[in-house]
């Protein structure tokens, strides 16, 4: 439909605040319950904004069949791929909560690690949340589809650095580049690891 109407708009800033204002805006809505977490379902999502990002740069007719390109041109047009755009909503919301910026509450088997841990070595910091829910006793399907139960993973990943940071803003700009330059390390991961193999 935005094809058809805005045929006229040739600008490609233009092109993606419509794409990004009357498109991605309708199901980025309350992703953070209904988000899709397989891989199969991610990459539907991924295969209708590769349209979309076609369409902002003008490059209908061109495949982007290879992975790379498609971030590559994602990063080009300014836009997530859909899959850290999940995760960013996800980690802001979650950002909110642990910094009592919205009236909502960790459930109770969250809890802010005290220095004690069931495992061996661990990583966790004064910052970490632990769950008290084992994967083993619940199905592993309804864990990730558990916003609270995926995101403190994702939490947990962050650098301390920026789970310090506490105005809502300034954590946003920051995830963001944050969640950019793993998108492009893991590029240029795959590039080395295809060069070599030729």
């Amino acid at each position: 439909l935005l094809k058809r109407t805005c045929h006229f708009v040739k600008d490609d800033k233009r092109r993606r605040i419509l794409y990004l204002t009357l498109v991605r805006s309708q199901f980025e809505h309350c992703s953070q319950i209904w988000r899709p977490y397989t891989e199969s379902c991610i990459k539907k999502f991924e295969n209708f904004q590769k349209n979309c990002i076609k369409w902002i740069l003008s490059e209908e007719e061109l495949s982007y069949s290879h992975g790379n390109t498609y971030v590559y041109k994602c990063k080009q047009a300014k836009v997530l791929p859909l899959e850290f755009r999940f995760k960013l909503n996800d980690l802001i919301l979650f950002h909110k909560i642990v910094n009592c910026l919205i009236p909502i509450s960790l459930p109770t088997y969250l809890k802010l690690y005290n220095g004690t841990s069931r495992l061996r070595k661990t990583h966790l910091d004064n910052l970490s949340y632990i769950s008290n829910l084992s994967p083993k006793s619940m199905s592993s399907s309804l864990l990730d589809k558990s916003f609270f139960y995926r995101t403190h993973s994702l939490w947990n990943a962050l650098p301390l650095d920026l789970r310090e940071i506490s105005n809502a803003a300034a954590f946003k700009i920051r995830l963001e580049a944050h969640l950019w330059s793993i998108c492009i390390n893991t590029l240029n991961s795959n590039d080395s690891v295809e060069n070599a193999n030729y």
